[in-house]
């Protein structure tokens, strides 16, 4: 009965939600008021049960099935009212950030940790769901790569995300303007934008302006979060984007943050509203050590390397921070309209400018570790999707841009994969040729010379590894592809003389 679940997820939020005794009343009566249900039920709830629970599922799962099948509502609307009560038994977002911040004072990592736990208990994000995603390292010993099939983020298209920068005309009309837009919160949802009850944000001070923290709903890593501004612009990266990274990290040094690069195809996937992405994790290219020191005479509290990466990847390290601003705020604006044709790289034409970064930053003890990976969104007839993006032979593995996660070496490969591999498992096994390929599995075409390389020396025992290490060889490819300044002569020589030519 719909009754005892009510009790159950009362009694749920009293072990995991902060519910306190006396509200519990309260609450339970405002639950039987949503469901239109007319008095409560007073069978005993399994306490263990509910006090053992790490997520909300089962109680969210009752919650669908009665709307649905009960309520006549779609799956959809379910969806919706179920986060809306999720909502109403979550703590109330002043209560969270006073809560977040007496933790914070006590312990950054612990109010950390309360917020993503809560963000869990809440259902905001959908643990068991990511959980089913599939990861894997590539175990290479040099230039080690992350590989993710994710299967609960719906595929984007690059010229869809391009056309977020320019205005719409319901633009002024639309509310939230868009997913990351703080007014999402307590918002109902509809059928363009889901439901926000349960989501809770903190309030933080970074570069004299208002940011919000949240969490990743997708979560690609532990403890991904998401730090939102306040207003709605579009993404921007200058001097003030490393000053508001580095106040990040000074609050909450067990973390590193950075920021998706701010023009389309180099870009993320949302490009009109600025925000920044972290967490506890260490991406791969964190872990490579450098290939050559610059030497420095303007900036001598700092150390700039060239990463061992396979894109073009800058590190500078330093305990003053103003210094290490100074040397990243000089590069980018140099960078900005640089031009070297050996390398086909132009900063700026009739079509606008092409030359950014995609920064991030974290520190070891008082040392600021800054990371500065040099973009380029310039097209050409041969490369119509992008010079430095994905290469038309990898596209389908991957044609989304390429942000900050995967620039930094964990990459975000859509759901599709999975059944498109089955589907070229069994043309392996059973010898299709290209025609009766084609014919089966229509969107297969693009993976024909995936399917002939793997042919040549199929083994039924071995095809899934074999797969796997097809697919981490094309993000090798496509990191290389990003990369500006190649791993030959011609690419050494133009980074050795961009760095020189500033005279740092």
């Amino acid at each position: 009965m719909i009754e005892d679940t009510v009790n159950e997820l009362i009694t749920y939020a009293r072990f995991h939600l902060y519910m306190k005794e006396d509200d519990a009343l309260y609450f339970k009566n405002i639950l039987l008021g949503e469901l239109n249900l007319k008095k409560p039920n007073e069978s005993p709830v399994d306490l263990k049960k509910i006090e053992n629970m790490q997520v909300p599922d089962e109680l969210v799962s009752k919650i669908k099935d009665y709307l649905m099948h009960e309520c006549n509502k779609s799956e959809h609307d379910a969806e919706l009212f179920t986060t809306k009560l999720m909502g109403i038994v979550s703590p109330n977002p002043s209560l969270v950030i006073d809560r977040f911040n007496k933790l914070k004072v006590e312990s950054p990592r612990k109010a950390l940790d309360y917020l993503y736990n809560l963000s869990i208990k809440n259902d905001y994000i959908a643990k068991t769901k990511i959980d089913r995603n599939l990861l894997w390292d590539t175990d290479w010993e040099d230039k080690n790569l992350e590989i993710s099939v994710n299967l609960s983020k719906p595929e984007k298209n690059n010229k869809d995300i391009a056309k977020l920068l320019s205005k719409k005309d319901d633009e002024d009309e639309k509310y939230p303007k868009c997913l990351l837009c703080h007014e999402n919160i307590g918002f109902f949802g509809n059928d363009k934008q889901p439901a926000r009850e349960n989501i809770r944000l903190i309030p933080l001070k970074l570069g004299g302006e208002t940011w919000y923290l949240q969490y990743s709903p997708y979560g690609y890593f532990y403890m991904h979060c998401i730090v939102l501004k306040e207003g709605h612009t579009n993404m921007k990266i200058d001097r003030h984007t490393f000053e508001c990274l580095a106040d990040f990290v000074d609050q909450f040094p067990c973390f590193f943050i950075g920021s998706n690069a701010d023009l389309p195809i180099v870009g993320g996937s949302i490009l009109n509203h600025e925000h920044y992405q972290g967490g506890e994790h260490l991406l791969p290219v964190m872990k490579q050590k450098p290939v050559k020191e610059y030497k420095l005479t303007r900036y001598h509290k700092c150390n700039l390397y060239k990463l061992d990466w396979y894109n073009s990847t800058l590190l500078i390290e330093s305990e003053d921070k103003t210094e290490l601003i100074n040397l990243a705020n000089e590069i980018l604006t140099t960078w900005r309209n640089y031009n070297d044709p050996l390398n086909n790289i132009v900063g700026f034409d009739i079509e606008g400018r092409h030359n950014t970064v995609t920064p991030s930053i974290r520190k070891e003890g008082n040392k600021y570790m800054l990371y500065l990976i040099l973009r380029n969104n310039k097209c050409n007839k041969e490369y119509p999707d992008g010079i430095f993006h994905a290469h038309p032979e990898y596209h389908m593995i991957k044609k989304e841009g390429i942000g900050i996660i995967e620039a930094m070496g964990l990459f975000i490969l859509p759901a599709r994969l999975v059944r498109q591999s089955n589907e070229i498992k069994d043309c392996l096994s059973k010898q299709y040729n290209k025609e009766s390929i084609i014919e089966k599995y229509p969107d297969l075409e693009p993976f024909l010379p995936m399917i002939n390389e793997l042919d040549k020396n199929y083994n039924p025992a071995t095809i899934d590894k074999d797969i796997r290490e097809y697919i981490n060889n094309v993000c090798k490819g496509i990191l290389i592809n990003t990369a500006v300044f190649k791993d030959n002569v011609v690419g050494k020589l133009g980074l050795d003389k961009f760095i020189g030519g500033m005279h740092l």
